[in-house]
């Protein structure tokens, strides 16, 4: 029997390693393209590593390195400021929903629950936003509308609902009011759901450039996503332009496109993978043990 349980547990290492091969080749074959030269990677195509290395792509992507520093770190303030107010803010609205001697809990649930259902839309959330809060060219635009959400909420509640109400209780006993409670026992006692929460945030603001194209006129105030984006549509427009007007080709001709593209993904979703890894302890056990109850 022991070496049955060796060998199935040698079946399933295989098993995961290669799955986790087939994650991780798509990536090195990005930054291979990243690496490539473009008529290189016509001709040839795709490969696991670059037949001949040519920063190009990375030279025009840091051509003013000052423009590409400063979107990241818009990106880094709205992605370590909405992290840490969604945190909050989700964390508090979970643990009130989450004690039973809460009144309004069930009316607090129904208006949180009821825009999942039926949604204003984006023209009534624009005016708001735009016209009432006057969030327009400023980075608030990009952490105040989405610092709540109703899953995190959900997830967060049910997370504090497994605690046990002795420790609750105990503290009351000992005269701490529900601020201490909540900042001393809880939040202490959830770092796993509170952490997959501040990872899951802090992906969705990395990746934000939906609410910049909506709000953000100043191209000083750009995240990085989206001064990537119009970056890319720049040099598509360009290259549009060579087709039909073959005058205006020279210098031109050596533009990248599709390494220009790769190499956008490296620069955008470098920083994340750095950072994964000390969540990824936290990530499993806050999803799992935040979902097991309603």
């Amino acid at each position: 029997m022991e070496v049955k349980k060796e060998k199935t547990s040698l079946w399933i290492h295989a098993f995961f390693i290669l799955f986790a091969a087939i994650c991780i080749i798509p990536f090195i074959i990005v930054i291979s393209a990243s690496l490539s030269n473009e008529k290189d990677l016509i001709i040839n195509g795709y490969s696991v590593l670059p037949r001949t290395i040519d920063w190009t792509a990375y030279m025009y992507i840091f051509k003013n390195p000052s423009v590409i520093g400063n979107a990241y770190l818009v990106t880094l303030f709205i992605t370590v400021a909405g992290t840490f107010l969604t945190v909050l803010f989700t964390a508090m609205m979970a643990y009130a929903l989450s004690r039973p001697q809460f009144k309004l809990k069930k009316a607090m649930t129904f208006i949180i629950f009821f825009p999942t259902l039926f949604s204003g839309g984006l023209v009534p959330s624009y005016i708001i936003n735009s016209q009432y809060l006057h969030l327009t060219d400023s980075l608030w635009a990009l952490i105040l509308p989405g610092i709540t959400n109703v899953f995190y909420i959900i997830m967060v509640r049910t997370f504090f609902k497994q605690l046990p109400d002795g420790l609750f209780e105990a503290a009351k006993i000992d005269g701490a009011n529900e601020y201490r409670i909540f900042f001393r026992i809880a939040l202490s006692l959830s770092k796993p759901v509170l952490a997959t929460v501040a990872f899951l945030t802090a992906l969705g603001k990395w990746n934000e450039w939906y609410s910049a194209m909506l709000y953000i006129r100043n191209p000083d105030l750009y995240p990085l996503q989206y001064l990537l984006q119009s970056m890319m549509l720049k040099i598509q427009s360009v290259l549009k332009m060579m087709t039909t007007a073959p005058s205006m080709t020279g210098s031109m001709t050596s533009m990248p496109s599709e390494t220009l593209r790769m190499a956008m993904v490296v620069v955008a979703t470098g920083p994340m993978l750095i950072f994964f890894p000390f969540f990824q302890k936290y990530f499993t056990k806050g999803m799992t043990m935040g979902s097991i109850k309603g």
